[in-house]
C-alpha cells in the first residue's frame, strides 16, 4: 500500500494522519510531512490508525519530527496507534519517549 498522508488543522494544533507502509522508502515522506506541520504549528498529532507496518525507518522519522516540535516548544503525540506500531515503540523502548494519547489509542 503507498504511504498516504493528511494534515488537519485543529484548534489546539494540526493533526497529521498517516496511511499505510512506513518502511525505508516512504518514511521520508512521512518525515517531510511531519517537520512542515512541526514548522507551521507547535503542536502535531500523529494519527497512525491507518499505519499497516512501520519499520525503523519510520522511527527515526517519528523521533525526528519530536525533537523539532520540542526545539520549537512544542510537542508531537502520537494518536490512534495500531497494536503492531505500538509493539514496535515497546520493543525499541520508545513507549516512553513518546506521548501517545490513552484515550485515542487502538489496541
Amino acid at each position: 500500500m503507498k504511504l498516504q498522508v493528511e494534515q488537519s488543522d485543529r484548534a489546539d494544533g494540526i493533526c497529521v494522519a498517516v496511511a499505510g507502509e512506513v518502511d525505508a522508502h516512504t518514511a521520508p515522506e512521512m518525515k517531510a510531512a511531519l517537520l512542515e506541520a512541526v514548522a507551521r504549528r507547535r503542536n502535531v498529532a500523529v494519527d497512525l490508525a491507518a499505519v499497516t507496518f512501520m519499520d525503523s525507518q519510520g522511527l527515526a522519522a517519528l523521533l525526528r519530527a519530536r525533537q523539532e516540535a520540542e526545539s520549537r516548544g512544542g510537542n508531537l503525540r502520537l494518536e490512534r496507534v495500531p497494536a503492531r506500531v505500538l509493539k514496535l515503540l515497546r520493543i525499541t523502548g520508545l513507549e516512553s519517549v513518546f506521548t501517545i494519547d490513552p484515550l485515542v489509542r487502538s489496541d
